[in-house]
């Protein structure tokens, strides 16, 4: 069995890690798109939106890109958040800092955390952008290797299926327009850093 906590460098100068999504947090991600989906494919799709996108609107004009959060009560229950963390602790963790990472909350948004699936199709992108938190994640769901490029370190991620990338959440990043004809789907996801050491920014162990 491969070490589920192993990771590779995108780039030597670039911080992001690389990490292969063990099988069994595949098929948990499995159950949270197909909820996603129930939701994106609701005449209710608008209540569950992020509202920091397009989506379909409460007119019931589609618009091509969703996003909607993931139930609290499916990560709470999950292994893929006690493996995020473990992660989290092993590269970005100092056991001198008495650090404290959780999965963020989103403030404000009724859904509770700030992990979200990401549905886009042809002609969509994401333009450059950061996040909140401490780090950040993105995993490759259904990516059709669409990659995600990390501007400030002229590096891209080619996002193959099964994988997920890690890093500080202030990187700037973006996805260019899509170009097959294809649902991508992806999910992103903020940690938080709680505890005396609440340095702004994220380096490696």
């Amino acid at each position: 069995m491969n070490d589920p906590l192993e990771s590779r460098r995108l780039a030597p100068e670039c911080p992001v890690l690389i990490f292969d999504i063990p099988k069994q947090i595949q098929k948990e991600l499995d159950v949270w798109v197909n909820e996603s989906k129930k939701f994106k494919n609701s005449p209710l799709a608008a209540l569950k939106a992020h509202e920091n996108v397009g989506y379909l609107a409460m007119d019931g004009k589609p618009h091509n890109s969703y996003q909607c959060s993931i139930s609290p009560h499916l990560v709470d229950s999950s292994f893929w958040l006690a493996w995020v963390l473990r992660l989290t602790t092993k590269y970005w963790g100092m056991e001198k800092d008495n650090r404290q990472f959780k999965l963020r909350k989103w403030d404000g948004h009724f859904d509770g955390y700030d992990i979200w699936t990401n549905f886009a199709y042809q002609g969509d992108d994401n333009p450059t952008h950061n996040h909140a938190g401490f780090l950040s994640g993105v995993i490759y769901y259904k990516n059709h290797t669409h990659p995600t490029i990390f501007d400030e370190y002229g590096c891209a991620y080619e996002g193959l299926d099964g994988t997920m990338v890690m890093f500080p959440s202030q990187v700037l990043h973006h996805v260019e327009p899509q170009t097959v004809n294809k649902e991508r789907i992806t999910l992103a996801f903020n940690i938080s850093l709680h505890g005396p050491d609440k340095r702004e920014d994220a380096v490696f162990n």
